[in-house]
Parts: structure tokens; sequence; C-alpha cells
């Protein structure tokens, strides 16, 4: 592959930002998603950018990669977060 279609590739990438991540924490928090549903995307979009098909927004690659880390498990009892925890995550994300 060339320099330029690598290039091509790489700006084609879905980008997960913080501001995506908040929204579907604020749809859990609203009562719009469940745990399952949260921890369900959260696995999906770790494994997209695994899989190169998603990008993490530029310079918060740490940030977003530690909360989806978090809300991947969210579906499992006795890791489930509650309000404070998951607001506390939308606290994290929101800081630059």
């Amino acid at each position: 592959m060339t320099e330029s279609q690598l290039s091509a590739t790489s700006t084609s990438n879905k980008v997960l930002t913080r501001s995506a991540v908040i929204a579907k924490i604020e749809a859990r928090l609203a009562g719009q998603l469940s745990d399952a549903a949260l921890a369900a995307w959260a696995f999906d979009r770790f494994y997209a950018i695994e899989l190169e098909n998603e990008v993490y927004e530029e310079g918060m690659e740490d940030q977003i990669a530690d909360v989806l880390d978090t809300l991947m498990f969210d579906d499992d009892p006795s890791f489930q977060l509650d309000e404070e925890e998951l607001r506390g995550l939308i606290t994290q994300l929101a800081k630059v």
C-alpha cells in the first residue's frame, strides 16, 4: 500500500470522541440504555479501535481507552457502576 493509500485509509476511520462516550453514559443515566447495552457499546468501540476501524479523538487516546475499559464490564454485577461513578467518568472525560 502506498503512503497516500495509508493516509486515505486512516482518515476514513470513524473518530470516537469524548462527547460520544459522554452521550452514551448520559443516555444510561437517563434510563435510555441498560447497563448491558452500555457495556456492549463500549466493547464494540474497543474492538473497532483494535481492528483499526475507528480511532480515538486525537490527544484523548488514554482517557477514552480507560473509560471504555471500565464501561465494558458494567453489565457484570460485581463491576456495575452506580450513578456517582458514571458521573465521575463524565467528569474524567470532560477535563482537558
